[in-house]
């Protein structure tokens, strides 16, 4: 008897990003702005410094390379990459992301970041076509539940590569849980990988290990906006926000290790 079970992970992926998508708005990411931007700077860029050195000991990266960097947010990407390269176009339709993002740019001595204020499916991609030697795309994937079809729409724009960075797991899994927010019981990590696969795209996979860190009052803040996306703050959630932060805080800095994906192929 044939056993074999047949998955659609498009239809995994989508209903795992579903719920995220539908309450991360714009105006969500305008009010993260701050503590999210705090967030970056403390822990000195570091899954975008680290996606960088991985590629830079992969040896494909050039500094006469132009960069499109999707839901770019405050520059945890973009700053490290236009470090190194001619030019970073930053996608960021949130308007105070992307003021934190110049902000950013402007007291690391950087010149050659430009904002295009749009999300990624409002993007005009046939006005772009093979315009960048790389397209990335990092913590923001729960923005397309029509993945390939955005996948897609990148590699048109690409003349080089495509990479998509997606968290792994964070330690504040535990802490969701705790608040009673939604917390997605499946891998998608592997959803992401058999979605490609399925999908004739084959891309070279690496983790890579990494620190958030926020200085206090910013990782509350981020905490409470956090739960405050799908109902209203309780006391008791600032109790419980409070203590597991006081609890993973030292020399006055919540940290948390996380896990990264790093997705990336040549475009056709």
């Amino acid at each position: 008897m044939d056993m074999t079970v047949s998955i659609d992970w498009e239809i995994v992926w989508k209903e795992s990003v579903e719920e995220t998508g539908r309450v991360s708005t714009t105006g969500y990411w305008n009010s993260r702005a701050d503590d999210y931007s705090r967030m970056v700077n403390t822990s000195n860029f570091d899954h975008g410094r680290k996606i960088l050195d991985l590629f830079l000991v992969l040896g494909i990266v050039r500094s006469d390379w132009d960069v499109l960097d999707i839901a770019s947010g405050p520059g945890a990407l973009t700053l490290p990459f236009a470090g190194c390269v001619k030019s970073v176009s930053a996608v960021e339709p949130a308007a105070q992301m992307a003021v934190s993002l110049m902000e950013n740019a402007r007291k690391s001595g950087l010149s050659n970041i430009s904002i295009i204020p749009k999300t990624w499916q409002e993007f005009p991609v046939l006005d772009y076509e093979k315009r960048f030697d790389m397209v990335t795309c990092c913590h923001a994937l729960w923005q397309f539940p029509d993945l390939l079809n955005q996948v897609r729409r990148m590699e048109t724009v690409s003349r080089g590569y495509c990479c998509l960075a997606h968290g792994i797991d964070t330690s504040e899994r535990i802490l969701k849980e705790r608040l009673g927010v939604p917390v997605d019981g499946r891998d998608q990590f592997i959803t992401l990988f058999n979605f490609l696969n399925n999908a004739g795209i084959y891309p070279n996979v690496n983790i890579v290990e990494y620190s958030l860190m926020w200085p206090v009052e910013a990782a509350i803040a981020s905490k409470e906006r956090f739960v405050e996306k799908y109902r209203p703050l309780t006391d008791t959630d600032r109790e419980i926000i409070h203590e597991y932060i006081a609890r993973h805080t030292a020399d006055g800095i919540y940290r948390i290790p996380g896990s990264l994906g790093v997705f990336w192929w040549e475009a056709e």
